[in-house]
């Protein structure tokens, strides 16, 4: 029987199916059945015998499913000579020797792997240079890519288990065990089943990750809510290190590749942003602890500013958030209104000299400066969520700064209303 190509969107709503509706009969003989088209011989016959432990007579009738349980012939096996059995050391001399060999056949392994994806890159550029269809023609030297990427950075492991991903609820279990290791026990996971996919088909990355996305809900389905974030987490590592996921950028803020990025220090915001967690974590407390994309200057999302504070990295930003909210609170209502009255004069201001806007910032001025210490402090470190109402560009400084910038002709008065009259808005909010 030719073999079909396999589905594995099929395969993988299959084995959802089968574990979160035991027994799951009619998906089970499905499987079976589908395992056996696609030419998958030795997985149609475990899960035919897996079916026959709750149904013994399910698929009786099916002439191919009695091939599958039937013995296979006997072949003669010629004895081939056995290898000795290489001695345990005897000495710490000898022991310190194997240890030495071993890591430098550990060394050799690696280095041929390097060789090796690099002369295979060079064989896909020519071919890509010389054949009609290029991206056709110079994806077959693609194939072993991760493979051998995998033996470079030492993940020998990896490369060679290629089995049959086990339960989503064995792995969730496995990370309420052990919570310290949470996201490296569900990064392995997805890893191998992406493995075991391309393993079984010439699946592209878009089916994989489909097949991902669902594995990463089933494994987040069964864990508490404290760690239902672990399971994106994970999906969010194995797009950057397996998958090579294309991002908005390739470098990060300081030049260095996306792709070299540690795990550690990887984070991906929802507007596509590949991020450095030591580079953002500058970023933003240079910025005053303002959560804003510091390339695109739009503000992240909850979302994001749940991951960012909660990363490893970026533990230290939650403290710069309280900080702006006791700002926010330190500020007294009489300035407020100050603020505000000050906005509206300088936005109705439409005359030659400006004399009235000058006035009011005067007045302002000397009204902050007898304002206790600790007032002043907040109201020039201040930094709000406004953005410009002409063209939507968010407003990238505190209020103190804003004030003295007008006052010094370093900024439009009208746009210094625009943020003082939004800023006068949302400290009156978070009373």
């Amino acid at each position: 029987m030719a073999a079909s190509t396999p589905d594995l969107t099929l395969f993988n709503e299959l084995y959802e199916e089968i574990e979160s509706n035991p027994p799951a009969l009619e998906a089970r003989k499905l499987l079976t059945r589908q395992c056996y088209e696609v030419g998958w011989i030795d997985a149609a016959r475990d899960a035919l015998q897996e079916l026959r432990a709750f149904d013994p007579s399910a698929l009786e009738d099916e002439a191919w499913a009695k091939t599958l349980l039937e013995p296979p012939a006997k072949k003669a096996i010629a004895k081939k000579p056995k290898k000795p059995i290489p001695k345990p050391p005897s000495s710490p001399a000898e022991l310190e020797a194997q240890k030495l060999e071993l890591i430098r056949g550990y060394e050799e392994l690696r280095s041929r792997a390097k060789q090796m994806l690099r002369e295979g890159h060079l064989l896909r550029d020519l071919t890509k240079s010389t054949a009609n269809n290029g991206s056709e023609a110079g994806s077959r030297f693609e194939v072993h890519d991760q493979d051998l990427q995998a033996l470079i950075n030492g993940r020998v492991h990896s490369v060679l288990r290629v089995r049959q991903p086990a339960p989503a609820r064995g792995i969730a279990r496995k990370i309420k065990q052990c919570p310290e290791k949470a996201v490296d026990i569900a990064v392995s996971d997805l890893e191998s089943v992406a493995r075991w996919l391309r393993s079984h088909s010439s699946g592209n990355n878009d089916v994989v990750r489909e097949a991902l996305v669902k594995r990463a809900q089933a494994i987040t389905t069964v864990l508490p809510d404290a760690m239902k974030n672990l399971a994106s987490t994970a999906l969010m590592h194995v797009e950057h290190e397996v998958l090579r996921r294309k991002y908005v950028c390739e470098e990060t803020m300081y030049g260095d590749q996306v792709s070299d990025i540690p795990r550690g220090h990887f984070l991906v915001t929802e507007d596509g942003y590949p991020w450095d967690m030591e580079e953002l974590v500058q970023a933003i407390q240079s910025n005053g602890g303002v959560m804003r994309n510091p390339l695109s200057k739009q503000m992240f999302t909850i979302d994001d500013v749940r991951a960012i504070v909660h990363h490893p990295l970026g533990h230290c930003l939650a403290a710069l958030q309280i900080e702006q909210s006791k700002l926010s609170q330190g500020i007294r209502n009489k300035t407020i209104d100050e603020l505000d009255n000050m906005a509206k004069v300088l936005l109705a201001d439409m005359s030659e000299d400006q004399a009235k806007s000058r006035d009011i910032l005067d007045a302002f001025m000397a009204y902050v400066a007898t304002l206790p210490e600790t007032e002043q402090v907040a109201l020039d470190k201040l930094r709000v969520p406004a953005v410009d109402s002409h063209t939507g560009i968010p407003f990238d400084t505190s209020v103190g700064e804003a004030v003295r910038d007008a006052q010094g002709n370093k900024l439009c008065f009208h746009k210094a209303a625009d943020l003082l009259s939004q800023a006068a808005s949302h400290l009156r909010k978070s009373r």
